[in-house]
């Protein structure tokens, strides 16, 4: 990969946008026009172009922003519950833009938090988070891994994660991009390191989409999903895998893992959102899970 994620910086796009929208109910995120380049900041902080190019152009031919921000909730709704409780590491895996530690207040100041990502994509978010001059109330550490080649377990280890304490783990819009072998190899590995307790919180695809059958019965959402994964592919980051629930708590299973938790974006959504939200993509296809580390 040359440089950050495309990708990641269209999931920044999407909180930058509904930050000044009623979808902010759901999950409101402050600091993440900060970590944006200069096209995708003008669209989302100028009203005409943010409606125009974001709400009535991106999200409109995509489907999928609100997922975006309801599996930012769920996650973050269970690390609070997991500081309270003890939890002091927390690992986002696949970090992208997430601008936790700069939002993060007094409530989470013992955490150690662990961005794991390419350094590509650390490289450029190192400098927008600087640029932000923001102190942050964490103890905030970059571990730089490419999930195909890297073993992430031994990353976090060299950059100070305790295996005998508790974690947590963050795994949001990243497994769509990573084939099933390079999956359960990572939840192995992070169960190697891992004290019982632990929690990892995770989001993917419905894999019936990836299924021509199944397809042809949901024309309309086969297209949502083609424009999806063709948007995705041309900008050198293809989405590859999917699951159905029960197969990936039997996945996380094999390796170490007890899938405790399951629901779907929308559902989980739905609740903290009035009336029908413009741009929704049929989230029932995006599952939300929590997996817990047993011995």
């Amino acid at each position: 990969m040359k440089g950050a994620s495309k990708t990641a910086e269209m999931v920044a796009a999407v909180r930058a946008a509904y930050h000044y929208g009623p979808e902010a109910a759901l999950f409101d995120d402050p600091f993440a026009s900060r970590m944006l380049g200069p096209v995708f900041r003008l669209k989302c902080s100028v009203p005409f172009l943010r409606e125009h190019y974001m709400r009535q152009g991106m999200f409109k031919h995509l489907k999928s922003s609100l997922s975006v921000l309801s599996r930012a909730r769920y996650c973050e709704e269970q690390l609070a519950q997991g500081v309270t409780a003890g939890i002091r590491q927390y690992v986002l895996l696949g970090a992208g833009f997430d601008t936790f530690a700069l939002r993060a207040d007094e409530r989470f100041s013992a955490l150690t938090v662990f961005e794991v990502d390419t350094p590509e994509s650390q490289a450029v978010k190192r400098k927008r988070v600087a640029a932000c001059s923001r102190q942050s109330n964490v103890d905030h550490r970059f571990v730089p891994v490419d999930f195909t080649r890297d073993k992430v377990e031994e990353q976090l280890l060299a950059n100070g994660f305790d295996p005998e304490s508790p974690g947590f783990f963050s795994w949001q819009g990243v497994l769509i991009y990573l084939d099933k072998e390079t999956i359960r190899r990572s939840l192995e590995g992070l169960a190697s390191i891992t004290a019982a307790g632990s929690r990892l919180i995770a989001d993917f695809m419905d894999g019936r989409l990836f299924e021509a059958d199944y397809l042809k019965t949901i024309p309309e959402t086969a297209a949502d999903v083609q424009r999806l994964m063709d948007y995705t592919a041309a900008r050198g980051e293809p989405i590859v895998s999917g699951f159905v629930p029960a197969e990936f708590g039997e996945l996380a299973q094999s390796v170490g893992w007890k899938l405790i938790d399951t629901v779907t974006s929308r559902d989980h959504a739905a609740p903290h959102l009035e009336g029908e939200p413009d741009y929704r993509w049929p989230t029932e296809y995006d599952h939300l899970v929590t997996l817990e580390r047993v011995q």
